[in-house]
């Protein structure tokens, strides 16, 4: 079987390593990454993600504490992932098309001419309009995020050619707006940003007047040529902001597939391009490399122009995906790790989103924290358990999110120092961040070098999310002569940081794996050595703190709700019982299985279901593997892992 290093001699190599001359024949052959100070390239505006469709809802219907603890692990540097952006849905008066998404949109313009805040019964109304969009941003507000970016899904259905917010069918009048209201449109987008400040206090700083111009489908939608949006941009949405003192910057494309065909128009005519200070778009299609990096060329007319580009939304996508159980572990969350960092690099991009940062939603694909609810989509509007899953996926993407803030520049560095291996930096101020992706299934040990100007510093501190640690705060690395060596551990991501922030609740989930090294407590007499558990006799145990089992499904969907795995690996001795306990060795019994005898040699995995009904696995819970059996050694211990 494959071995690992325990964390504690992986500590011991890196300092040895750090100590170790230059000239010594282990430091010559270790892979070398240059990150230069001097060498500047793009801001970075943050990360974001979005609440349309009254995701803010659920999150809002929890109560306290629990409403404020997800609200933190979303927007808090120090307590969460610290995502900068917010993006909103402007209202437009329609439904998504069922009832999970607390039904329709509600619209500042329901009838032309007519906005509702003009009207006699606003004050009776004002509290209830767009409520849980605009609690989240004011909440977003108060933890530091400053950048409001509103899309437009579809105008009122009274500007559309159809009359409707949704597509009428393929018979029925296009999904487009009227060509004589494209005024009305630049007009109510203006009163939009306008009286959100006013009304709100909101004040959105981007706005998009279109969200995913070439799909005419069962919800809110509304479809574009780039020629109308130039036209659009052109002649009636700048000069209308200009006319009216709208500071709010034209967010411009936020096509399905990631590159600039929408905006294209736009940014190459010059009366045009002075109005657009985003190109965006989405990335489910464009993506190459198992959708880890942009297809060549994808934005060359904007980077000839110097236009600040954004990706604005992008999910795990489809059932066959959302359904796959490896798309809610590390494979998942490398996945997008890799992909951040080549589009800030090859694409030099400025933003990153998420669709849905928190969600009561029926799969796991579409949210970074999805919050467990009682029904399907199919049967109407689920409820909230003040259960949540977390997955990988957020801990990688809050490996850059958590560090970088707005107005960071992101810096030269060697992209692959080797095989395998993936490396980003940025700095602001005198603060600077690395984030290096091991795709390797072996650990592999780095030099890097700090030049250009760097400040100095004596440390460094360490995070890492990797199968089994979710950015877990590793010891800090000291730095020797603008330089500092790590050990990367096999299938992670790692930040290292000059400015140092705590380290997150240790909440651990299903989606991890339980290497015995990394247990919280054992039975006097079992020996943790060399990775592994020896000395396992009747009545020995291990335990894990604090597993999120949430509803003890492994994929999400109510079909699968109860389907949950625990696989431990073992090397046979004597023989004997596997039970899986919660909260104490003598815990509920939620899982057993039993080893044969073997002589220690042949590693293999013991399987068994896992109950998680309520009481048993479900919820948060301490997980204890209890070792039953004759005498003598009963078998060996490597890891455990759960699956579906």
């Amino acid at each position: 079987m494959r071995r690992r290093t325990s964390w504690t001699t992986r500590l011991a190599t890196v300092c040895a390593l750090i100590a170790a001359s230059a000239g010594s024949g282990a430091a010559a052959h270790r892979p070398v990454a240059v990150v230069d100070w001097s060498d500047e390239r793009q801001t970075i505006d943050g990360f974001g993600g979005s609440f349309a469709f009254h995701k803010a809802g659920a999150i809002q219907r929890l109560g306290e504490p629990l409403t404020s603890q997800l609200l933190d692990l979303v927007f808090d540097d120090e307590k969460g992932i610290g995502l900068d952006i917010v993006r909103v849905m402007v209202g437009d008066g329609g439904t998504w098309g069922d009832q999970l998404y607390d039904g329709p949109t509600q619209t500042i313009e329901p009838q032309p001419g007519v906005f509702v805040w003009d009207q006699p019964d606003w004050p009776a109304r004002k509290a209830a309009f767009d409520a849980h969009q605009i609690w989240l941003m004011r909440e977003a507000k108060k933890r530091g995020v400053r950048t409001f970016m509103a899309s437009v899904w579809s105008p009122p259905a009274w500007m559309k050619q159809n009359n409707s917010v949704v597509s009428s069918g393929p018979d029925g009048p296009p999904n487009k707006i009227r060509p004589d209201l494209y005024q009305a449109f630049a007009d109510y987008l203006a009163e939009y940003v306008l009286g959100y400040e006013r009304e709100f206090g909101i004040r959105i700083t981007h706005v998009s007047p279109t969200n995913e111009p070439e799909v005419t489908t069962g919800y809110s939608s509304s479809q574009w040529t780039p020629e109308e949006l130039r036209v659009l941009v052109r002649d009636h949405l700048g000069p209308t902001f200009a006319r009216r003192g709208v500071d709010a910057e034209n967010v411009l494309g936020e096509g399905v597939t990631f590159d600039e065909r929408f905006a294209l128009p736009a940014v190459t005519d010059p009366a045009a391009d002075a109005h657009v200070g985003v190109v965006a778009a989405h990335g489910y299609a464009g993506l190459v490399d198992d959708a880890t990096r942009a297809a060549p060329g994808a934005f060359a007319a904007s980077h000839e122009r110097g236009k600040t580009i954004w990706q604005t939304e992008y999910m795990n996508q489809g059932a066959p995906r959302d359904r796959l159980f490896v798309n809610n572990t590390i494979t998942d969350g490398l996945r997008y790790a890799n992909l951040i960092g080549n589009l800030f690099d090859e694409t030099r991009l400025n933003a990153y989103f998420w669709w849905w940062p928190v969600a009561n939603n029926g799969a796991d694909g579409s949210d970074l924290i999805r919050l467990v609810n009682t029904g399907t989509p199919q049967s109407g509007n689920p409820t909230e358990n003040g259960q949540y899953r977390i997955f990988k996926r957020y801990y990688t993407i809050g490996q850059y999110s958590r560090f970088l803030d707005p107005g960071d520049v992101m810096i030269g560095a060697t992209k692959t120092p080797a095989p395998g291996v993936a490396l980003t930096a940025y700095k602001g101020g005198r603060d600077f961040t690395v984030v290096v992706v091991n795709n390797n299934p072996t650990d592999v040990t780095l030099d890097v070098d700090l030049t250009g100007g760097f400040p100095r510093t004596r440390e460094v501190a360490a995070y890492r999310t990797s199968a089994s640690e979710n950015m877990t705060r590793l010891r800090d690395v000291r730095t020797h002569d603008s330089s500092f060596t790590a050990t990367l551990r096999a299938r992670s991501v790692t930040t290292f940081s000059s400015a140092s922030l705590p380290a997150l609740p240790d909440r651990k989930d299903v989606f991890s794996t339980y290497p015995v090294e990394e247990n919280d407590g054992h039975s006097p007499g079992l020996r943790v050595t060399d990775d592994i558990a020896t000395g396992v006799r009747d009545g020995s145990w291990l335990r894990w703190r604090n597993v999120n089992f949430a509803d003890g499904s492994a994929a999400g969907f109510a079909d699968q709700k109860g389907q949950l795995r625990l696989h431990t690996t073992v090397a046979p001795r004597a023989g004997g019982v596997i039970e899986a306990r919660v909260d104490s060795p003598h815990g509920r019994l939620v899982g057993t299985t039993t080893v044969p005898a073997g002589d220690g040699s042949a590693w293999q995995t013991a399987t068994t279901w896992v109950d998680t009904t309520p009481g048993a696995a479900n919820g948060f819970h301490d997980l204890y593997l209890v070792f039953r059996g004759g005498r003598g050694p009963l078998f060996d211990v490597d890891q455990a892992a759960f699956s579906d």
